[in-house]
Formats: structure tokens, C-alpha cells, sequence
């Protein structure tokens, strides 16, 4: 039986003395309660905001939004995967605000505030106003939520389109108005302009409305709306045919797929990840899967019980669908091609706080008073426990890429002589956000190579030739080197700048490396 609560109760019901006065008090609780909720995001989200390194990816926002409009179409489809709206919205506030850590990052702030709002009205809409409160309310303190919103990507984005398409969707259906229609087809459009893993919403919504949707005409509906979507993407098409075909050939990288990869998104969506040895936003869990269950225990129960809470079949597919045919579309895939990475899912926090906040209620609501009011604040602090230790790792954890502080480590050593070599190319974007020296530069690529068992292991090939007029022309080397580069590249490298430089320092700062090569060849006669 679908959760009944007295907010949600008509005036109609009410005694006609107090409908009034009722009314306005309820209208102002769930004011006050999704107004604190709303300051709570704000205060988790503004908190050290700047207080880490951008790394590669946000960097390379900066980079590309920096370009002329007319331009960044062109870079998308040569040296990227991303449709352009974010970069488009990304380069307009760097027009006004600047490109400063914070100023980077605050679009994706507003963006999860408005994803916050919106997960409220589809709670509510679905299950009651308790619901919405409960479920808005633990998105903003989410871990996950929080570490996309303080990241310059389009990933809020996606989020904040696809719960407003969710939500206009629903409306639509129940409601059958045009203007509902139209919202959805404007979401689900700037959702598509965002992110391709946009495309999986779709898909859940199809098995949605083949599956659940008993009208006839919200079903037609839904295809007409579906294609007025898909008409405003078409100018997207040029960019997109060319992404899909080249598929940049980047390195297989990532960690290979499997169940641990499922058990650490559990655990993101759960309570941010990072906790006795889960994955975190960047990194693959080292925990055992046997001790993963009963950290995980909790939060399976009350989403079993948010189905149940849901009431009928219609609500708990349009929730459950919403949750999880991205995931599972996205495994089935990984089996084959890894395109598996659990920060890539932020976007699907919506539908999964929904299913704890109607957990939550529902094992309350079937208790009797006092013991209500008790069960349900322990379950919220059960949950709220778990979401206080993420946000703590979360702020205690260093920059997993830190290029500020290598940046500030060349920069208060380095000679206008040295010379400068990123390893791979693209460690130039990230250090050159903060590093402006003078030195001359260059750039080395590490080329991927397949042993045996599949793993990828990377290797360089070095000009010698040109290594050779590096060490004649400057006194020092500074090599500036992230992942990929390993152990073998390392060793390869080394081997064919042993007659020219000799290794005197290096240093780590998360996953990005700076190493100092003192030259064998700078001319005597020259000082420094």
C-alpha cells in the first residue's frame, strides 16, 4: 500500500474550521524543511571549494571553454567524447567570472542545487511530501553528490536534465498536458546536449512506457515528445558521427569491470565510498568482497523497502527503471568494452535517495506513536552516520592529482634554461593552468602495448637525436609525467636519456610526478 501521510491529505478532508489555518501551516513546514535542506546543500557544496587541485579533466574544461565558440565544436570532434552544452555554458560564465578554482566550479554547484530541488518535487510527486523532504534531504548531504558538485564537469549537468526530465515525464503522464510534454522533450534534449550516457535514460523510459504505461495515448505521446527530442539534438549529429567513429582510441586504462566495480558504485551512491577500504570517486576499493555485504546491508534493506513503500507496480518501475538500466546497460557493455568508471553515475543519486527516503518512512509508518517518530529518526541517523563519515574522508582525503602543489614545486626550482617534457602530451593542460614559466617545452607520448592476459603495458619511444640537443642546449630537464605512464615507460625512457642526463630528483604529488635530469652535456663553458 503506497504511503499515506496527513501532508498529503486534500483540504476537502480536513474539518472546515481548521482547513485554512492547516493549510498554511503545511505549505509553510514544507517551505521551511526544503529551504534548510537547500542551505544544507550549499553550506556541504561552498565548503573547501577551492581548497583542492583541479586535475586533468576540469582543467581540460577550462581549456576547451576558453576557446572561441565557433571553435569548440571543431576541438570536440578532433580530441573529444562530450557533446558541447557544457563547454558552450562553461565558456560563458569564464566570460564573466573568470577561470579561478572556485569560479570553475561553481556552475556545477548551482547545477546540484538544482538537481536537490527537483529530486524534492519527484519524491513528493511519487510518494508524499515526507518522501520528497527525506530524499532531497539526503542528496544534499550525499558524498557523491557533494564531489561532483565541487568538480568543473558537465556530470551535474546530466544530473539536473535528467531528474528534470524524469520529473516533467511523470507529470506528463499523469497529467496528459502539453506543456508537461514540452518540458520533457527540452530536458531530455539538453540531457542528450550534455552527456551520451543521457541516451540510457531514454532507454529506461522506453521500458518504462512499453512495460507500465497502460494509456494508449501517453504511450503515443511519449514517442511524439521522445522525437521532438530527438529533432532538437539533430544539429549535434556532425559532431556526434565522427566521435562515435573515430572513438579517440584512448589506452584502456581503467580498472577492469566487475562485481567489485558494482559493490564500490553501491557504496558511492550509499554514502560517497572512500570507508574501510571501499572505492572512492577515483579509486577501485581494496576491501574483500565477502566484507562488502554487510557495510552495504543497510542501505539494501531500506531500498527493498522504498519499493515497497512506493505503492503500485507504475511508481516502483518508473523509480527502479530509472536506477538501473543505466547501470546495467553500461555493465553489459563493460563485458566486452570497459566503459565502466562509478563517477560516472552521479547522475542516477535521484532515483536511489528516493528509494531510502520511502524505505525510511515506510518502516515508520507501520509502527505505532512514539515508536515512529523514534525508528524514524534512528534510521535517518544510521544513514545520516554514514553520509557524515563520507563528507569527513571526502574532505580529509589530498588531491588524487594535486598540479597546484607540483606546479608550485617547479616553479620555486626551476631555470628560465631548464627544459620542460610532458609525459603523456596531455599533462601540458593541467600544469599550464597554473604554471607560466619561461622555460622551452615538449611533449612524449607513451605508446600502449598488450602482453599476455590482456594487460596493457606503456612504452615510449624517445628521439635520441633530439634528446641529445635538448642536454647540449639547457642544463637541466624537468620531466612532468601523470598516468599512463608506468614502470616499463619509466624504464625505457631512462634507458635512452642515460648518455645525456643523469636523474637528480623526483617527486610525487597524488598521481602526477615531477622528475629533475641534470644534463651530461651542457657546454662547460657556459654557467648557470
Amino acid at each position: 500500500m503506497r504511503i499515506v501521510e496527513t501532508w498529503d491529505l486534500p483540504e476537502s478532508s480536513l474539518p472546515s474550521r481548521v482547513e485554512p489555518l492547516s493549510a498554511r501551516n503545511r505549505a509553510a513546514c514544507i517551505l521551511l524543511a526544503v529551504g534548510a535542506v537547500l542551505v544544507a546543500g550549499t553550506i556541504v557544496r561552498l565548503w573547501g571549494l577551492a581548497e583542492k587541485s583541479l586535475w586533468f579533466d576540469e582543467t581540460y574544461s577550462v581549456f576547451v571553454a576558453r576557446q572561441p565558440l565557433v571553435e569548440i565544436p571543431r576541438l570536440l570532434r578532433n580530441y573529444d567524447t562530450h557533446p558541447p552544452l557544457y563547454y558552450v555554458l562553461l565558456h560563458s560564465w569564464i566570460t564573466l567570472f573568470g577561470s579561478g578554482e572556485a569560479a570553475v566550479r561553481i556552475p556545477s554547484v548551482l547545477a546540484s542545487l538544482g538537481t536537490v530541488l527537483l529530486t524534492f518535487f519527484l519524491g513528493r510527486r511519487l510518494a508524499g511530501n515526507r518522501v520528497g523532504i527525506l530524499a532531497a534531504g539526503l542528496l544534499a548531504v550525499s558524498p557523491f553528490q557533494v564531489m561532483s558538485a565541487q568538480e568543473a564537469r558537465m556530470y551535474p549537468f546530466l544530473t539536473l536534465f535528467t531528474a528534470g526530465a524524469s520529473y516533467a515525464l511523470w507529470l506528463a503522464l499523469e497529467e496528459a498536458a502539453w506543456r508537461r510534454w514540452a518540458a520533457y522533450a527540452i530536458f531530455m534534449a539538453l540531457a542528450l546536449y550534455t552527456h551520451y550516457f543521457a541516451a540510457l535514460l531514454v532507454l529506461a523510459q522506453a521500458a518504462y512506457v512499453a512495460g507500465f504505461e497502460l494509456s494508449r495515448e501517453n504511450r503515443r505521446q511519449w514517442v511524439l515528445w521522445v522525437g521532438g527530442a530527438a529533432v532538437l539534438y539533430l544539429p549535434n549529429i556532425p559532431l556526434l558521427v565522427p566521435q562515435i567513429l573515430t572513438a579517440r582510441g584512448w589506452p584502456d586504462i581503467r580498472p577492469p569491470f566487475s562485481l567489485a566495480a558494482l559493490t564500490d558504485l553501491l557504496g558511492m551512491l550509499s554514502f560517497g565510498g572512500g570507508l574501510f577500504g571501499m572505492g572512492s570517486y577515483f579509486k577501485r576499493g581494496a576491501l574483500s568482497l565477502e566484507y562488502r555485504l554487510p557495510l552495504l546491508l543497510p542501505f539494501l534493506l531500506l531500498a527493498a523497502a522504498g519499493v515497497a513503500g512506493l505503492g503500485d507496480r507504475r511508481r516502483k518501475a518508473y523509480v527502479l527503471l530509472y536506477l538501473l538500466i543505466p547501470v546495467a546497460a553500461v555493465s553489459l557493455v563493460s563485458l566486452r568494452w570497459n566503459i565502466f568508471y562509478e563517477r560516472y553515475f552521479s547522475f542516477v543519486l535521484p532515483p536511489y535517495a528516493i528509494l531510502l527516503a520511502s524505505g525510511i518512512v515506510y518502516v515508520a509508518q507501520g509502527l505505532r506513536s512514539p515508536r515512529r517518530v523514534a525508528v524514524a529518526a534512528g534510521l535517518v541517523a544510521v544513514v545520516g552516520a554514514y553520509q557524515a563519515a563520507g563528507l569527513t574522508a571526502l574532505a580529509r582525503s589530498p588531491s588524487a592529482y594535486d598540479w597546484r602543489s607540483l606546479a608550485r614545486y617547479v616553479a620555486s626550482r626551476a631555470d628560465a634554461r631548464d627544459f620542460i617534457l610532458y609525459i603523456p602530451a596531455f599533462a601540458r593542460i593541467p600544469f599550464e593552468y597554473y604554471y607560466r614559466g619561461p622555460q622551452a617545452r615538449a611533449s612524449l607520448n607513451p605508446r600502449e602495448v598488450f602482453v599476455s592476459g590482456g594487460d596493457v603495458k606503456f612504452q615510449a619511444k624517445v628521439d635520441a637525436v633530439r634528446m641529445a640537443t635538448v642536454a647540449r642546449d639547457h642544463p637541466r630537464m624537468w620531466i612532468v609525467a601523470t598516468v599512463p605512464i608506468g614502470y616499463e615507460a619509466r624504464k625505457q625512457i631512462a634507458r635512452v636519456l642515460a648518455p645525456y642526463f643523469r636523474e637528480v630528483d623526483g617527486r610525487s604529488f597524488g598521481l602526477v610526478y615531477a622528475f629533475l635530469w641534470e644534463s651530461k652535456a651542457w657546454q662547460s663553458g657556459r654557467s648557470r
